[in-house]
């Protein structure tokens, strides 16, 4: 009993446990080393004043030995000094190794545990469906009702491998870029119109400057890459924001910079979480949402593969802004 109690609370507390006998460990090395210190100071002493008594009244033997005295105060104070820096630098370097390496272990359980759960509903929701179909007689309607949610829920476990797999491959440095002339706006406008189809209740509309010249929204950009970027954005931008909200999705260029905006009118991100919300895993404090914490990370990965930059803002009244700037393609 005694035994499954402990290992319950380790279960529980592990890192709690592993910074107590971090801090345990550092204040033990910390002690010896002060220890050591005076241990060697009061040897110095003892040893000074044994040679002044052997010498009796010879000056210059006493000035030597005072001298010899001081240096040896001098030596540790020195051999003190530098390792009391040694032994800081190394435990700052092992605290953020294992702080790094905990958050990370962390987070990929939470990551097992999301991925078992986006994995098995839209398999679950399928399985369904075409049970339903196959068990009972439905109209037209019912039909394409259920055939059109199992067509969503393939869409989004499709979407959810091409993440992992797509993230095993940038992270190994194995993907190689199809790069290509690409027109943004008239690019996105097609992303945008397949999620209208497949989110027919959401309200998402497009802002693309029809009036400007197509030749500025020209970017040289891999397809596949660039399609899981625009989804990504519009998947996190309903996925965080209420079912009448507006999800708005905008092009143009500034300062020589094609720009892509993802405006959402959700609950934001909170300042805390801006400069994490990239991160691998990382799915912040809403939590209850579904999602793997990959789709902003890859976002990212494929904006820097193409030598972009992406950044997130408030959007004024409420919601987030997502905004993606690419270079202008050269002729």
């Amino acid at each position: 009993m005694a035994y499954q109690i402990l290992k319950n609370k380790f279960k529980v507390r592990p890192i709690r446990i592993i910074y107590i006998f971090y801090w345990f460990l550092l204040t033990y090395i910390l002690s010896a080393l002060i220890f050591w210190y005076i241990t060697l100071n009061k040897q110095n002493e003892q040893i000074y004043h044994y040679r002044m008594q052997m010498i009796g009244t010879n000056v210059s033997q006493q000035e030597h030995i005072e001298n010899e005295k001081d240096r040896k105060f001098i030596q540790y104070i020195g051999e003190g000094v530098t390792f009391l820096l040694f032994l800081f630098a190394g435990a700052i370097l092992i605290f953020r190794l294992v702080r790094k390496q905990l958050i990370q272990s962390h987070q990929q359980q939470n990551f097992v545990m999301a991925i078992t759960h986006e994995l098995k509903t839209p398999i679950a929701i399928a399985k369904l469906n075409l049970e339903t179909m196959q068990m009972r007689k439905l109209d037209s309607v019912q039909q394409k009702k259920l055939i059109q949610s199992t067509i969503q829920e393939a869409n989004r476990l499709n979407s959810l491998c091409n993440n992992m797999l797509l993230m095993s491959q940038i992270d190994a440095g194995g993907y190689t870029l199809a790069n290509e002339k690409v027109d943004l706006a008239t690019f996105s406008n097609d992303c945008v119109e397949d999620f209208i189809a497949r989110f027919p209740e959401r309200k998402i509309e497009v802002d693309m400057n029809p009036d400007s010249n197509r030749d500025e929204t020209i970017i040289t950009a891999d397809k596949l890459l660039l399609q899981l970027a625009i989804n990504n954005l519009l998947d996190n931008a309903i996925k965080y924001s209420g079912k009448d909200d507006v999800v708005l999705v905008k092009v143009f260029q500034r300062n020589r910079k094609i720009i892509l905006q993802v405006i959402d009118e959700g609950k934001g991100v909170t300042p805390r979480e801006k400069g994490k919300i990239f991160e691998k895993f990382f799915r912040g404090a809403q939590m209850q949402t579904k999602g793997t914490g990959l789709g902003l990370y890859l976002t990212k990965e494929i904006v820097k593969q193409h030598h972009g930059d992406i950044s997130t803002t408030n959007n004024i009244p409420r919601g987030s802004i997502f905004e993606i700037r690419f270079k202008i393609s050269k002729n």
